[in-house]
């Protein structure tokens, strides 16, 4: 029966994935040309991010693509904008995107947790908050073609350091995401962050040893390599790539964009940064550290209300949201075992006042 249920479930989480990325590729705009972009035409740095051009290419020239999406191009009650094989390939792509990250997820929660009681709340909470991150605007209701893809290696790169897995697989992971955003250089502090936790604390002076900026190095050239061939490859496209922090002032100043902000990680993140000690795994705490240089780095090239720029702390924020109400309910349960309250005492009560009546 418990197997039995497990399929049920998956099923049911499969289906909501489903209706989560219709709603991302219906509700939302895109923002980047995909025309253009497969063309390498599109704006920088958005052009830069190039990963996603070659399943985008391959549906564009792909016959048997343009025959499947055939029947789709007479609906306008559900495909309410024409299917085209990029929107078909992009949407398998982000279903698978967001199912991979699930499992890190749920992983990384299973080995952290003391008692496993929330698993099966994993997966609808990521869900819930990437709802609420990548759909819920009111402006700047924007999707970007490798946004999913972007949570999706983040999840993978947080679930490879948590398991310590060797240094070659974080290493590959973090050349091929590189190719799809930028935003892996913020995977090196947490990488850092992550070997500086020993003996059941963070200890800020293995930080930087050796053995860490052995890897972070190198793949910090790696970064800055790639950049600067991308800004070569693409000099001649037109450039969207400048500070935003007078932008992300005058959005912080004005109080109808803080609900907005706010919704950032699905309203989460504050409520981990305030219960951050209630996270009762010593590495998921070092890694809240990571939050605030990730603020300040979106702060000056991220436009804040686009709140998908705190999209890939999303496998964090709900693993540690799990772990701090899983145990806040053990700490309840403990305490109303130590000090019997009125449910128990009106238990024991009411069998007596009914022989009592009898």
């Amino acid at each position: 029966m418990l197997q039995k249920k497990k399929i049920i479930l998956a099923a049911v989480y499969l289906l909501a994935t489903i209706q989560f990325v219709w709603c991302y590729l219906w509700l939302t705009r895109p923002y980047v040309n995909t025309a253009l972009y497969e063309q390498g035409r599109e704006r920088m740095p958005f052009q830069g991010r190039s990963l996603m051009m070659v399943p985008m290419r391959w549906a564009h020239e792909s016959a048997a693509l343009h025959w499947m999406t055939g029947p789709f191009a007479g609906s306008r009650f559900w495909f309410p904008k024409p299917v085209a094989p990029e929107v078909m390939v992009q949407a398998v792509i982000d279903v698978a995107c967001l199912l991979l990250t699930g499992y890190f997820v749920t992983k990384i929660y299973q080995a952290s947790s003391r008692q496993r009681l929330l698993t099966p709340m994993v997966y609808p909470l990521l869900l819930v908050v990437c709802g609420a991150t990548y759909v819920m605007h009111t402006v700047q209701n924007f999707r970007f073609i490798y946004d999913l893809p972007s949570l999706m290696f983040f999840a993978a790169a947080m679930y490879l350091m948590y398991f310590r897995w060797d240094w070659i697989y974080f290493a590959g992971l973090f050349v091929l995401a590189t190719m799809n955003r930028e935003t892996t250089l913020l995977l090196l502090p947490l990488y850092m962050l992550n070997g500086a936790v020993e003996r059941g604390r963070l200890r800020w002076q293995l930080l930087f040893r050796m053995r860490t900026m052995a890897m972070v190095v190198p793949l910090t050239v790696v970064w800055i390599g790639w950049q600067v061939a991308m800004r070569h490859v693409f000099a001649q496209n037109v450039s969207e790539f400048y500070p935003r922090i007078d932008w992300n002032v005058k959005s912080m100043l004005a109080p109808q964009a803080w609900p907005q902000l706010l919704s950032a990680c699905g309203y989460l993140l504050l409520f981990v940064v305030v219960a951050r000690r209630q996270i009762c795994d010593v590495r998921l705490r070092a890694w809240m550290w990571l939050v605030p240089v990730w603020f300040v780095f979106m702060f000056v090239y991220g436009i804040l209300i686009e709140t998908r720029v705190f999209g890939e702390l999303i496998p964090f924020v709900v693993c540690a949201t799990t772990l701090i109400v899983e145990e806040m309910l053990a700490a309840r349960m403990r305490k109303s075992v130590r000090e019997p309250g009125l449910e128990i005492a009106g238990s024991l009560e009411s069998p007596l006042k009914v022989r009592e009546a009898a």
